[in-house]
């Protein structure tokens, strides 16, 4: 049985208690932020499942604005292609992960808590174990709200909402989450093996309506940004 709840998964434990302590600089590692990339063109460093390749360079492509890079991605054709950044991934030592992602078209009426319905205008995936690992998927959601967590795959595989709706529509937000937290707290236990990567997917197929979605300026660290 599907299980949906909404939990108050990331509300600072800093908020709880008074600390006068500076913590020290985060420790930053750039992932991706598409710079070395032919604008137009599909990031070459991605991958795709076997043969959907083609598939995904109808999706997405670098662009550029104001002289910076990124990745936007659109699809209306139901195409719904899933692309991958591979890199090893210290999580112990790398817990924190950041990205920056701007909705512009939200699919209509999409509920990521419905296989009916099951679309995302952003979605980010940590990959866990391999492709057919445990995987937790970061969405802008079209209606579901901030907080939603819906088990997908009972024990494997769930979906976070990290925006929502059209409030933020057009305008670049910055997320950031600490997966080994997010990870326990879902799950309920420790991560058995480092992420082999993360996954970016736009899709509008199951509503049979459109989505897009810029991305830019993945990043892991050692503590909070």
């Amino acid at each position: 049985m599907k299980i949906l709840w909404v939990l108050l998964l990331f509300i600072p434990s800093s908020l709880s208690a008074e600390n006068h302590n500076t913590p020290p600089p985060a420790s930053i590692r750039e992932i991706e932020n598409f710079n070395a990339y032919e604008v137009g063109k599909f990031p070459i460093n991605f991958k795709t499942f076997p043969f959907q390749r083609a598939d995904a360079l109808q999706v997405y492509s670098v662009q550029s604005e104001d002289h910076h890079k990124f990745l936007s991605s659109f699809d209306d054709q139901d195409i719904s292609v899933q692309i991958f950044r591979r890199f090893e991934w210290d999580l112990p030592r790398w817990p924190y992960f950041s990205w920056r992602w701007r909705a512009k078209i939200l699919p209509q009426g999409a509920a990521e808590n419905n296989p009916a319905t099951n679309d995302s205008g952003c979605g980010v995936y940590v990959v866990f174990e391999g492709y057919h690992g445990d995987i937790l998927k970061y969405v802008w959601s079209s209606t579901l709200p901030v907080g939603t967590v819906y088990e997908k795959k009972p024990g494997k595989f769930y979906i976070v909402v990290l925006d929502s709706a059209s409030t933020h529509l057009g305008n670049w937000r910055t997320i950031a989450v600490n997966v080994i937290e997010d990870y326990k707290k879902i799950f309920k236990k420790e991560p058995s093996q480092n992420p082999k990567g993360f996954g970016i997917l736009t899709d509008a197929n199951a509503t049979h309506t459109a989505a897009s979605c810029d991305y830019d300026d993945f990043r892991i660290a050692d503590s909070p940004f």
